[in-house]
């Protein structure tokens, strides 16, 4: 009885080695690596813009507004989210930019929100002594 029990212990612990080894062996490749990076700026993203453009939106339209009926956007920096027909509202649009919040909104002719997108790659020019 003790031999199949010590036997069984052996099994148990070669199974544990073969199992670390496996995983010791098993890495993530720079690819793999950059395509879970790329998700999670993507899902923050997404979550992000969806959460504070249907609060602004909600905040104008008097309701709230749920799925946005189109989007867009890079999935990196920028998503624009629009809304049709949200309580009295016609069109809602809302452009969210990463690091920024939002750049535009604009709801029916109203263009409530509109700022500039710094320019990439440098600094901003300075303005010209008279």
């Amino acid at each position: 009885m003790e031999s199949q029990a010590f036997k069984l212990f052996l099994a148990f612990i070669g199974v544990m080695a073969v199992g670390f080894g496996i995983v010791a062996t098993t890495r993530e490749s720079p690819q793999e690596k950059l395509q879970g990076a790329f998700l999670q700026t993507s899902s923050l993203l997404s979550k992000l813009a969806l959460e504070k453009c249907t609060d602004a939106v909600r905040k104008e339209a008097g309701t709230h507004p749920y799925t946005p009926s189109e989007s867009s956007g890079d999935h990196t920096t920028n998503a624009t989210l629009i809304w049709n027909n949200v309580g009295t509202v016609k069109r809602a649009e809302c452009r969210y930019v990463m690091d920024q919040g939002i750049t535009l909104l604009r709801v029916d002719d109203r263009v409530l929100i509109e700022k500039e997108a710094p320019q990439l790659g440098g600094a901003a020019p300075k303005p010209a002594h008279h």
